[in-house]
């Protein structure tokens, strides 16, 4: 091979290594998203769950309308 060749291939990989580098920091941060998503939605469902207890206990079902 030439040394044309040699450094068409080192500036190859090298950009192929920022790509990845680059693809890994993209991943990494979408994992740090997903995980405080997650948690958020974890949050809002005890709460949505315990607004529905606070409705069921003030409002019981059993209970004659007023027009009766």
């Amino acid at each position: 091979m030439s040394e044309t060749k040699f450094i068409d291939l080192e500036t190859r990989i090298a950009y192929l290594e920022d790509t990845v580098d680059d693809l890994n920091k993209t991943v990494y941060h979408q994992s740090k998203q997903l995980d405080e998503i997650q948690g958020l939605l974890n949050n809002l469902t005890r709460h949505m769950k315990q607004v529905q207890e606070d409705i069921t206990e003030l409002k019981p079902q059993d209970e004659v309308p007023p027009h009766y």
